[in-house]
Protein backbone atom coordinates (compact mmCIF):
# COMPACT_ATOMS: atom_id res chain seq x y z
CA UNK A 1 0.00 0.00 0.00
CA UNK A 2 1.47 3.38 -0.82
CA UNK A 3 1.96 6.01 1.89
CA UNK A 4 -0.56 8.71 0.84
CA UNK A 5 -3.46 6.25 0.90
CA UNK A 6 -2.38 4.88 4.28
CA UNK A 7 -2.09 8.42 5.65
CA UNK A 8 -5.60 9.28 4.43
CA UNK A 9 -6.99 6.12 6.06
CA UNK A 10 -5.30 6.95 9.38
CA UNK A 11 -6.68 10.52 9.34
CA UNK A 12 -10.15 9.22 8.47
CA UNK A 13 -10.07 6.80 11.42
CA UNK A 14 -8.92 9.56 13.77
CA UNK A 15 -11.69 11.87 12.52
CA UNK A 16 -14.36 9.19 12.98
CA UNK A 17 -13.21 8.35 16.53
CA UNK A 18 -13.01 12.03 17.52
CA UNK A 19 -16.50 12.66 16.16
CA UNK A 20 -17.88 9.65 18.02
CA UNK A 21 -16.28 10.86 21.27
CA UNK A 22 -17.75 14.36 20.78
CA UNK A 23 -21.28 13.03 20.26
CA UNK A 24 -20.96 10.60 23.21
CA UNK A 25 -20.03 13.51 25.49
CA UNK A 26 -22.93 15.59 24.17
CA UNK A 27 -25.33 12.70 24.77
CA UNK A 28 -24.05 12.22 28.36
CA UNK A 29 -24.49 15.94 29.05
CA UNK A 30 -28.06 15.79 27.74
CA UNK A 31 -28.79 12.78 29.94
CA UNK A 32 -27.35 14.58 32.99
CA UNK A 33 -29.35 17.73 32.21
CA UNK A 34 -32.63 15.81 31.92
CA UNK A 35 -32.03 13.63 35.02
CA UNK A 36 -33.56 14.51 38.35
CA UNK A 37 -31.16 15.24 41.23
CA UNK A 38 -30.79 12.19 43.49
CA UNK A 39 -29.52 12.05 47.09
CA UNK A 40 -27.63 9.12 48.59
CA UNK A 41 -26.63 8.47 52.21
CA UNK A 42 -22.94 7.69 51.93
CA UNK A 43 -19.64 7.32 53.74
CA UNK A 44 -16.48 8.76 52.19
CA UNK A 45 -14.48 5.57 51.65
CA UNK A 46 -11.30 7.09 50.23
CA UNK A 47 -9.81 10.08 48.46
CA UNK A 48 -7.15 10.14 45.79
CA UNK A 49 -5.22 12.92 44.12
CA UNK A 50 -2.59 12.40 41.46
CA UNK A 51 -0.83 14.34 38.71
CA UNK A 52 -2.87 14.29 35.56
CA UNK A 53 -1.08 14.87 32.27
CA UNK A 54 -2.95 17.40 30.18
CA UNK A 55 -0.13 18.28 27.82
CA UNK A 56 0.45 17.26 24.25
CA UNK A 57 3.51 15.19 23.46
CA UNK A 58 5.50 18.18 22.13
CA UNK A 59 4.90 20.11 25.34
CA UNK A 60 6.34 17.41 27.60
CA UNK A 61 9.84 18.88 27.31
CA UNK A 62 8.70 22.10 28.97
CA UNK A 63 8.73 21.94 32.75
CA UNK A 64 5.49 23.40 33.99
CA UNK A 65 3.37 22.95 37.09
CA UNK A 66 1.41 19.73 36.89
CA UNK A 67 -2.34 19.67 37.08
CA UNK A 68 -3.93 17.29 39.53
CA UNK A 69 -7.03 15.14 39.29
CA UNK A 70 -9.06 14.76 42.47
CA UNK A 71 -11.20 11.67 43.01
CA UNK A 72 -13.44 10.82 45.95
CA UNK A 73 -14.88 7.34 46.46
CA UNK A 74 -18.28 7.20 48.16
CA UNK A 75 -19.76 4.00 49.66
CA UNK A 76 -23.57 4.14 49.87
CA UNK A 77 -25.04 2.93 53.16
CA UNK A 78 -27.48 0.63 51.35
CA UNK A 79 -24.57 -1.58 50.16
CA UNK A 80 -24.55 -0.43 46.55
CA UNK A 81 -21.24 -0.40 44.70
CA UNK A 82 -18.68 2.30 45.45
CA UNK A 83 -19.13 5.48 43.38
CA UNK A 84 -16.09 7.33 42.03
CA UNK A 85 -16.59 11.07 41.60
CA UNK A 86 -14.12 13.53 40.08
CA UNK A 87 -14.22 16.84 41.96
CA UNK A 88 -12.43 20.19 42.00
CA UNK A 89 -9.55 20.91 44.38
CA UNK A 90 -11.75 23.05 46.64
CA UNK A 91 -14.42 20.34 46.89
CA UNK A 92 -11.71 17.73 47.50
CA UNK A 93 -10.29 19.67 50.44
CA UNK A 94 -13.73 20.19 52.02
CA UNK A 95 -14.55 16.45 52.02
CA UNK A 96 -13.01 14.44 54.87
CA UNK A 97 -12.26 10.75 54.53
CA UNK A 98 -14.48 8.59 56.74
CA UNK A 99 -17.19 11.24 57.10
CA UNK A 100 -20.82 10.32 56.62
CA UNK A 101 -23.33 12.50 54.82
CA UNK A 102 -25.54 13.05 51.81
CA UNK A 103 -24.20 12.87 48.27
CA UNK A 104 -26.21 14.73 45.61
CA UNK A 105 -25.87 13.61 41.99
CA UNK A 106 -27.66 14.46 38.75
CA UNK A 107 -27.07 11.52 36.43
CA UNK A 108 -23.29 11.17 36.55
CA UNK A 109 -22.76 14.84 37.47
CA UNK A 110 -21.57 15.64 41.02
CA UNK A 111 -23.73 18.32 42.65
CA UNK A 112 -22.37 18.27 46.19
CA UNK A 113 -21.67 16.48 49.44
CA UNK A 114 -23.25 17.59 52.72
CA UNK A 115 -21.66 16.00 55.83
CA UNK A 116 -23.96 15.03 58.71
Amino acid sequence: MNKPILLIIVFAIIAVLATKRFFDQRKQNEINDSSLPVSYSVVVESKKDYPYPNMRSRERDVVSPETFRYEVYFKPLNNMKVMKVIVTEKQYQEIEQGSQGTLRMQGTRFLGFIPD
